[in-house]
């Protein structure tokens, strides 16, 4: 891809070759007095002076004009280069750092560019709208400004920096500002000084470029963790995905697909994406191929979207996940008497009856003529309390108990508050919430505590919170953890 180059020019941008053949760095005090004594001019002259005579004397002077800093970059990356933007200062005559200007230096780069590799160049003033290069709010509005008016990279355009010129304001403006509009389109050079290479007339060594990016973690990080504590997985995904290698945190993105899809509800989706981390947690795999590790999952579910405030999907997956457990249950329970075929909806066959006779009354004909000769139906529907109640009575005596937990799920009082609620338009309060699980939960906590007991009295676990039942609660603390410690 074809990169434009933004790059600050600072006093130390520039070595000149004195006649011994030495390089020595205009910008650098005791060097540039070399470069002075050989040039025959006055010691006093300042850098702004020294850099516009030489501009003055190009073709006399621009064989003994180098880049010291971005001289190897532009050698090497030439061919990558489509542009590039020198930024320098050129501050009104009444500032007294006016001394010091770059404006002329970057004259000085642009000119040995165009000669060696026929790089367009454009340079962009700095201060000659009284604007301080030392003041990091002007610089900001400086830099944002420019960006869109004279930069205008293309979207298909990646954008290096170089901002070792020029004072910190001024560099820290540029790196945030162009992080903030193009993301990781950017990237940055870092430089190596090397004196003795240097004075021999080798450029400074270069390292990139590097994921601009990584200048903001410590911000992203802290939004990441924001976006996992509202369980915005998708949100965390975009703004991770350019750390993933950086940060060595690539391991975690199908764990965030785990989320994406364990917020959707599709949990064969969400167990397929965390049986392929590496490394698999053995209890976990183990815990994905039970007949009711999704009951839980639909449970917490509905924990998360309290937290979120969404009453009313709360209500939905909390009921949810204790009718879906009850099938699951009759799934891998009644065995050939069940079947689910997914068109008519879950029916039991006639043949449980040779188990659980006290369920014959239930499969007698509603056909008044079949009814009054006692013809039984072939199967009934699953849906219906008095079949679920009729198997769970002698199967699992404890899941219809009149004293237990499952009688609040039975209840013909919490029965009436849920129907009510879910066939009324409006908002749905917490209170309302709890009351349908019983006119004894008082909060959030007991709320739990009801529906793992349920679970648990279902599926014959032992776990004492719904927390620690769930798989997504441990991809949650994982993706957490890795964001943290990174």
């Amino acid at each position: 891809m074809q990169a434009i180059l933004v790059a600050t020019i600072g006093t130390r941008d520039l070595m000149f070759q004195i006649s011994s053949g030495l390089w020595y760095n205009i910008g650098d005090f005791k060097e540039r007095i070399q470069v002075i004594d050989d040039l025959g001019l006055d010691p006093e002259i300042t850098h702004r002076d020294l850099t516009e005579y030489l501009v003055d004397r190009l073709d006399q002077y621009l064989d003994r004009l180098k880049p010291v800093i971005m001289g190897e970059l532009l050698t090497k990356q030439a061919t990558q280069i489509e542009h590039l933007y020198l930024i320098g200062t050129n501050q009104l005559p009444s500032i007294t750092e006016r001394n010091k200007d770059t404006i002329h230096s970057c004259k000085l780069i642009a000119a040995w560019v165009d000669r060696q590799f026929k790089i367009s160049t454009t340079i962009l003033p700095l201060g000659d709208e009284e604007t301080d290069p030392s003041n990091f709010e002007a610089m900001f509005d400086w830099w944002r400004k420019t960006w869109r008016q004279d930069i205008q990279p293309a979207v298909d355009r990646s954008i290096w920096l170089c901002l070792k010129g020029g004072v910190g304001q001024t560099s820290e403006a540029g790196r945030i500002s162009g992080l903030s509009l193009y993301g990781d389109r950017i990237k940055f050079f870092e430089f190596h000084q090397n004196e003795r290479n240097n004075q021999a007339g080798k450029p400074s060594d270069y390292t990139g470029p590097f994921l601009g990016t990584n200048y903001l973690w410590d911000r992203t990080q802290q939004q990441a963790l924001g976006l996992l504590d509202r369980y915005d997985y998708a949100g965390a995904k975009e703004l991770l995905t350019p750390y993933f290698e950086t940060k060595n945190i690539g391991a975690i993105a199908d764990l965030l697909e785990a989320g994406i899809a364990w917020n959707l509800g599709e949990f064969h989706r969400f167990s397929t994406f965390i049986n392929c981390t590496d490394p698999v947690d053995s209890s976990q795999l183990a815990q994905s191929q039970t007949w009711w590790w999704m009951a839980y999952e639909q449970a917490y579910l509905a924990v998360v979207r309290l937290e979120q405030n969404n009453v009313a999907e709360a209500m939905l997956h909390s009921f949810r996940s204790i009718e879906g457990g009850l099938l699951e249950w009759a799934k891998a329970n009644l065995g050939n008497n069940f079947q689910d075929n997914g068109k008519d909806g879950p029916i039991v066959f006639n043949s449980i009856l040779t188990s659980h006779p006290d369920l014959k009354r239930t499969f007698i004909s509603k056909n008044v003529e079949k009814k009054e000769r006692g013809e039984l139906e072939t199967h009934v529907k699953w849906e219906q309390d008095s079949v679920k109640k009729g198997i769970l009575k002698v199967s699992l005596p404890t899941a219809t108990d009149k004293v237990g937990d499952f009688k609040y799920f039975w209840s013909n009082d919490c029965k009436k508050i849920r129907n009510r609620l879910s066939h009324r338009l409006g908002g749905m309060s917490e209170p309302e919430l709890l009351a349908a699980w019983g006119d004894d939960i008082q909060d959030r906590s007991q709320w739990q505590s009801r529906i793992l007991a349920c679970l648990n009295i279902l599926t014959g676990q032992s776990f004492t919170t719904l927390h620690q039942a769930s798989l997504f609660a441990k991809v949650h603390d994982r993706i957490r953890r890795s964001i943290e410690q990174s």
